[in-house]
């Protein structure tokens, strides 16, 4: 009888271990739940459970395509959080996603590469009214938009002007953050569809003149209006002949605009993956 009571307890233990990552020394020997550190990308929509497998009650969904941070492993079973909920998802549809920027493919630009960097989502003078990225984020993008930004820097500096980085990579975490608040594709690209700026392969941009004051162009950066449009007719001969300068110059070297922001310009090379990696 004192066996087959030690033998329900042990079981009970592992158990109420699994839910709530805390386990015995009994336990321990028969199966170590991990501390893990992992950013993972989920390849199919997947449930988050109460505990390390398919008989707890699900308490959250992920979506295909959404990154998230794993802390524990347990038997094919990543503890994680996710849209506020903590719990265990399988990690047969969880794949190991970049640590970094650097394992990411992406590279960053700097003043030294002739730009002037002025990351918004970087301070609190932003739409949201706070730091997306942290204080020292850096300017990130793939090789290839790098390599264009730099093309068009050079024609801009032809007429004496530079190009200033309002933003350029953005992890998909952040482009969730701003998605929830806006909910409006014109301006905040649906996450899961078609954020390039996710990729790596978006950039928000504007010129500046020698002494490092911006061109008067339509709108200030983020402004959420008509006048912020392409197709807006009511600017200033002034105000449109250097939007349409920035526009030639990004163009001709292989970006192309999108209609509701004269800032924003993609890449041409869109084959890239969605990541969700640190911006420093």
């Amino acid at each position: 009888m004192t066996l087959l009571i030690a033998g329900c307890l042990s079981f009970t233990l592992l158990m109420g271990g699994v839910e709530s990552g805390v386990i015995s020394s009994t336990t321990a020997e028969a199966a170590t739940i991990q501390k893990v550190e992992k950013t993972l990308k989920a390849t199919a929509q997947l449930n988050i459970r109460k505990g390390a497998g398919v008989k707890y009650s699900k308490i959250g969904q992920i979506d295909q395509g959404v990154f998230v941070k794993a802390t524990q492993y347990y038997k094919g079973w990543y503890k994680v959080t996710y849209n506020g909920k903590t719990g265990w998802a399988s990690a047969k549809y969880l794949k190991n996603a970049p640590a970094d920027y650097k394992e990411a493919g992406l590279v960053e630009l700097t003043e030294k590469d002739g730009f002037v960097i002025d990351l918004h989502y970087a301070t609190k003078s932003n739409f949201m009214g706070y730091r997306l990225y942290p204080k020292k984020a850096k300017a990130l993008m793939t090789k290839s938009t790098a390599k264009k930004l730099k093309k068009a820097n050079k024609l801009a500096n032809k007429k004496g002007y530079k190009i200033k980085i309002w933003d350029a990579y953005r992890p998909l975490s952040v482009q969730w953050e701003m998605w929830y608040k806006i909910q409006n594709h014109m301006y905040v690209a649906y996450p899961l569809l078609d954020s390039k700026h996710s990729k790596g392969v978006s950039v928000d941009v504007t010129l500046v003149d020698k002494k490092g004051r911006e061109l008067t162009m339509p709108t200030k950066f983020d402004s959420f209006s008509k006048k912020a449009g392409r197709t807006y007719k009511k600017n200033s001969k002034k105000v449109q002949k250097n939007m349409n300068f920035l526009t030639k110059i990004m163009t001709e070297v292989g970006f192309t605009t999108i209609s509701s922001e004269w800032w924003h310009y993609n890449d041409k090379n869109v084959n890239q993956p969605t990541l969700d990696v640190p911006v420093k």
